[in-house]
């Protein structure tokens, strides 16, 4: 699993720096306008060097040309395509924190978020050109703008691709901007709203004020529920701090999930570590036929919008670089067939389940039934069971709230805890 490089390592203090000013300097503009700039300079090189890193293994000619002295590539090209693993690493890690700030901005408005980043195409890798240059101005006016309380670029971020910018002014109105290049070099959109793709600009519009919209085409309502999610982010939070002089630390937590954290620094014997997996993956196994997956943090680097970013948790700042750029690998053993027996042990029968289905085109874990209501259970819901340990209770309270208020045959209902911001930093 190893991919903890002399590259990374430089990089790790830079990371641990930028997450501790997204955390403290979050209310000052000056400190992150000067953050995204950084950021979006170091996006920029990362992206650049992994291109000529991918054209160095690709392109037998172009090798020769730039190391004619070299007869035997075959060292070299190891070498270059573990680097490209850990530029890829560093990549998300630099992006991870500009989805924080993106979560800050928005004020971790869930519904927002996830409908922000599905349906949407990507603009391809941040490079410099006159483009960048003409969003950059445009950044600097809404930052010196007094009516302006908070912004984001999305070019330095995994989910922001609809428009350029995100505004946010004092009396709570959300903007989306769409730069446009042109004879003036600020643009022509200066406080505009998108004008390209307007349909999903005005529908990501109304769901950031109102809280009404559609999702993936389906005309929806976004509720929230007014309690703090129950997780197990604090007990997550010690075992960091356990790690930080031992090779591997375990726990179970629940009937369901056990987490395992691996600090490759201090590895020596790695059967041991294959052991201690084997250990919890036991202690949470209560049947042969129970259905098990186990993600963790390196295979899981590529974004998900079903994820909090890693730099906006309640962690230590340290330990959240050390996840971001795999110093520390981070294992979830999560049983399936368990936590569907706690979801029916508090009344609520499961049917419908995945792993069943002959055609898989339906994304739901499983759906839920009580009386006469039946609710499909998202990815969404299962991602933050798994990677935030939302408590089997918060999932439930969900179903009940839905239950109360009957069942909609037009509406989508997307849901959302009301405190949800005080999870997170």
């Amino acid at each position: 699993y190893s991919v903890w490089s002399p590259t990374l390592r430089d990089w790790r203090d830079v990371i641990e720096d930028y997450i501790e000013i997204g955390k403290k300097r979050k209310d000052n503009k000056l400190a992150m306008f000067k953050l995204q700039i950084d950021l979006m300079g170091d996006i920029v090189i990362v992206n650049d060097t992994i291109k000529a890193y991918i054209k160095l293994v690709e392109n037998p000619e172009h090798r020769k040309k730039e190391f004619p002295q070299i007869e035997k590539f075959d060292k070299n090209i190891d070498w270059w395509e573990q680097e490209i693993k850990s530029y890829k690493i560093l990549l998300n890690a630099l992006k991870d924190i500009g989805d924080g700030i993106a979560w800050r901005v928005l004020d971790y408005d869930r519904s927002l978020i996830y409908n922000m980043c599905t349906n949407n195409e990507d603009s391809g890798p941040l490079t410099l050109n006159q483009g960048l240059l003409t969003e950059l101005h445009s950044l600097g006016d809404f930052t010196n703008d007094p009516d302006v309380i908070n912004f984001i670029y999305h070019g330095i971020t995994n989910f922001l691709l609809i428009s350029d910018l995100t505004i946010v002014y004092q009396n709570g109105e959300i903007n989306f901007v769409e730069v446009k290049s042109g004879k003036n070099p600020r643009g022509k959109s200066w406080k505009e709203r998108l004008e390209r793709q307007k349909k999903k600009a005005k529908n990501i519009t109304e769901i950031g004020n109102k809280s009404q919209g559609e999702s993936s085409g389906i005309v929806s309502e976004f509720r929230l529920i007014d309690k703090k999610p129950q997780t197990i982010l604090d007990k997550v939070d010690t075992l960091l701090k356990k790690v930080k002089n031992k090779d591997i630390v375990t726990q179970v937590f629940n009937s369901y999930l056990g987490i395992s954290i691996v600090n490759f620094s201090n590895v020596g014997d790695k059967s041991r570590i294959e052991e201690r997996f084997k250990k919890l993956e036991k202690q949470l196994r209560k049947s042969n036929k129970d259905i098990f997956i186990f993600p963790n943090n390196v295979e899981g680097f590529i974004f998900s919008p079903n994820k909090a970013p890693l730099s906006i948790h309640p962690f230590n700042s340290n330990d959240i670089a050390n996840i971001l750029l795999s110093k520390y690998l981070v294992s979830y053993f999560f049983n399936v067939s368990q936590f569907m027996h706690e979801i029916e042990k508090l009344g609520w029968k499961v049917s419908d389940i995945i792993y069943d289905r002959k055609e898989n085109n339906d994304p739901s874990l499983f759906s839920v039934l009580k009386d006469k209501l039946t609710m499909k259970v998202p990815p969404l819901l299962t991602s933050r069971v798994i990677y935030e340990g939302l408590s089997v209770d918060s999932m439930v309270q969900i179903f009940t709230d839905s239950l109360s208020r009957g069942q909609s045959d037009n509406n989508y209902i997307f849901y959302g805890f009301e405190k949800e911001k005080y999870l997170w930093v």
